[in-house]
């Protein structure tokens, strides 16, 4: 290998095929649900177009079904296992999971009084997050990023990582790498089936591309602030 070439681990990551819950706004979280007939199809199309593009060398996926299910299209392409790895879970939202944030209102008219101000607040005011009951403390989320990025640096020098996981996570993740203040609202978006590119130089994160789900050729609709 090109001693030049060692020093780079480029990172693909792509978020799972379309769910039920993405077609009826509700927030997944933990939970397994899989991908629907659309996710499946979203799936081959973005593995075929991996292929043509990427000479990958390994697969990673959080170990959730629809994760996984959309890892396998990579992984009968490019004759490689899947690798299930936990650091690539969805953050876990706690009392907002499964369920559209709009039926909290009754349940817990406190909490989603501060996720509308949350959401509706001009970006100056500089809203706090809101606290959601039961959900993964913002830090243990950020040892799970680093401990991927370790992971990959460590073990897969020179080569080029698939990392199929979950909106809430790869936003997080990029946010994560440029220094982002958790503690206001994270400014992307991740469809699904998109791919990401980060190249790893000397562990510094270079962003190559962003949210491309070109392959499917979905329209873009339009963009709000999200709790994450």
């Amino acid at each position: 290998m090109d001693e030049n070439k060692k020093l780079f681990t480029r990172l693909l990551l792509i978020r799972h095929g379309q769910t039920l819950h993405n077609t009826q706004k509700v927030i997944s979280g933990w939970n397994d649900i899989p991908i629907n007939e659309m996710g499946h199809q979203q799936a081959q199309k973005m593995a075929e177009r991996v292929k043509r593009q990427y000479a990958v060398n390994v697969i990673y996926a959080s170990p959730l079904q629809r994760t996984m299910q959309t890892a396998a299209y990579l992984s009968k392409l490019f004759d490689l296992p899947v690798l299930p790895n936990e650091d690539l879970l969805e953050y876990g939202f706690g009392e907002l999971s499964d369920i559209k944030v709009s039926q909290i209102k009754d349940t817990n008219p406190t909490l989603y009084q501060q996720i509308a101000i949350w959401i509706e607040s001009e970006y100056s005011e500089n809203p706090m997050r809101p606290d959601i009951p039961g959900a993964e403390p913002m830090d243990e989320f950020k040892k799970r990023m680093q401990s991927f990025t370790d992971l990959i640096i460590r073990k897969h020098a020179g080569q080029q990582v698939v990392a199929v996981s979950h909106g809430g996570f790869i936003k997080s993740f990029l946010y994560y790498h440029v220094g982002g203040d958790f503690s206001r609202y994270v400014p992307f978006w991740v469809d699904n089936t998109s791919l990401t590119v980060i190249d790893f130089y000397k562990r510094n994160p270079v962003i190559r591309l962003f949210n491309d789900n070109s392959h499917i050729q979905e329209e873009l609709e339009y963009g709000r602030p999200r709790l994450l």
